[in-house]
């Protein structure tokens, strides 16, 4: 703690945030293929559609 000039509570709150951040999109993916295993991977041309047309508007 000394060597990173922090305290120890900043510390722990630091493990804590990176754990969190590190492990929530565990809990995504968990509901994400929850959703696919009830609906089924199959995909209409309309789904796939909007899909292309809202990736091209995120960034990368």
């Amino acid at each position: 703690m000394d060597r990173l000039q922090i305290s120890r509570s900043q510390l722990y709150t630091r493990a804590l945030a990176e754990f969190v951040a590190r492990h929530a999109d565990d809990r995504v993916e968990a509901a994400m293929n929850a959703v696919v295993a009830e609906v089924g991977p199959a995909v209409d041309e309309f789904t796939r559609e909007a899909a292309r047309k809202t990736l091209r508007r995120v960034e990368w």
